[in-house]
């Protein structure tokens, strides 16, 4: 005589499953194990990379702002020269830190003081392509290049790069450039544009300093 089918509960059949997923999921993992390491070891490489490139970035700048704190000292004493050789120095090991940055806008006046225009002219563009801060830097650093220019007695690139200066950046720079601009104009015997740029810095900047300026120059010049 046949017995009677045993029945299946539902938590039997829930242990079963369980059991054949554990099996399963054994297996795989005895399979694809290799796998799984070295993914895991793959992100414990790139995760300790970035721990160690902040630490160092870190260091690099802390580093950078050392040696920048004592270049600047010794460019406020007028030693142009050291000033140079320290500046260079911090460039060339922290160029893409915020300290080395800053030290280019600092190389480029200390070489502008020495008269080495050309190398001023070519770090103040330097310290524009890689400095995205303050505008009243980024116009100072416009305002070297020109006057670079000026010195070389480029007058017209001068000019445009003076009214480049007072034009782009939001700064109170702007009437002093804007002047300097008309003087290139002037030397060009330009006497148009200088007044028309003077009569700019009367109409615009009523309170500015430079107004009194610009009114003399523009008497200069019979307006």
């Amino acid at each position: 005589m046949l017995k009677p089918r045993k029945r299946i509960t539902k938590k039997k059949l829930k242990e079963d499953k369980l059991v054949t997923f554990y099996f399963r999921a054994s297996d795989w993992l005895e399979e694809n194990s290799k796998y799984l390491f070295m993914g895991l070891a793959a992100i414990v490489l790139v995760a300790a990379a970035i721990i160690y490139f902040n630490y160092a970035q870190e260091k690099s700048e802390k580093n950078a702002s050392v040696d920048l704190a004592r270049a600047t000292r010794t460019l406020e004493t007028g030693d142009y020269q050291n000033a140079i050789a320290q500046l260079s120095s911090i460039v060339d090991n922290y160029g893409s830190s915020t300290s080395g940055t800053m030290a280019r806008l600092y190389l480029a006046n200390a070489l502008f003081q020495t008269k080495e225009y050309n190398n001023a002219e070519k770090n103040y563009g330097k310290f524009i392509s890689r400095f995205s801060g303050d505008e009243y830097l980024l116009a100072a650093a416009q305002g070297g290049i020109a006057a670079s220019l000026q010195a070389r007695k480029k007058w017209a690139e001068a000019a445009k790069a003076y009214e480049k200066a007072a034009e782009k950046y939001d700064s109170v720079l702007a009437p002093g450039f804007y002047i300097q601009a008309a003087r290139c104009y002037t030397s060009l015997g330009d006497d148009r544009k200088a007044k028309s740029l003077y009569n700019k810095v009367i109409e615009e900047f009523p309170q500015a300093t430079e107004k009194e300026e610009a009114l003399m120059l523009l008497s200069m010049l019979g307006a």
